[in-house]
């Protein structure tokens, strides 16, 4: 009787040990898969004019993964930050925005930096589409206002 216990806790630990392991397996491919492609773009205008001085992508991958990254041309300066938004329309996130300052995104564009992302959002709905947004702001001492906003087009 002993022998069966010391069998059956043995195959106990072996079935955790087995789901534990596809657990991270699982996340590792939604972490790492390849094939990201830039699916939208548009450029990025400070004051709202040319020349354009970055870009803000709408990027997916081949694991139906979305985000949104903007990348300008030149370092910030001191007084300018930028960030991407991803703006999910349809299935049961409608309407939700995602900012390169949110839970798994980069954090926003700050002094000497020229890249962020947004989270990347799994959307198997074919319904579903997304923007990307991009917005820069400058603060000459009275806080940040935004001086510029451009969009990709909407799109899955």
């Amino acid at each position: 009787m002993k022998t069966l216990g010391i069998l059956l806790s043995t195959a106990g630990l072996a079935a955790v040990g087995a789901i534990a392991l596809a657990t991270p397996a699982q996340a590792d491919e939604l972490a790492y898969c390849p094939g990201a492609r830039t699916i939208s773009s548009a450029q990025v205008y400070r004051d709202n004019k040319p020349p354009g001085w970055g870009d803000v992508r709408l990027v997916k991958d081949n694991c139906s993964q979305y985000w949104a990254e903007v990348t300008m041309d030149a370092r910030l300066p001191r007084y300018a930050l930028t960030s991407a938004y991803l703006v999910q329309y349809g299935g049961s996130n409608n309407g939700r925005v995602l900012s390169c300052d949110s839970s798994g995104g980069t954090g926003a564009v700050q002094t000497g930096q020229r890249t962020c992302r947004t989270p990347k959002v799994r959307s198997l709905d074919t319904s579903t589409t997304f923007v990307a947004i991009a917005r820069e702001f400058h603060n000459y001492g009275g806080g940040y206002q935004k001086i510029s906003e451009n969009r990709t087009a909407r799109t899955r």
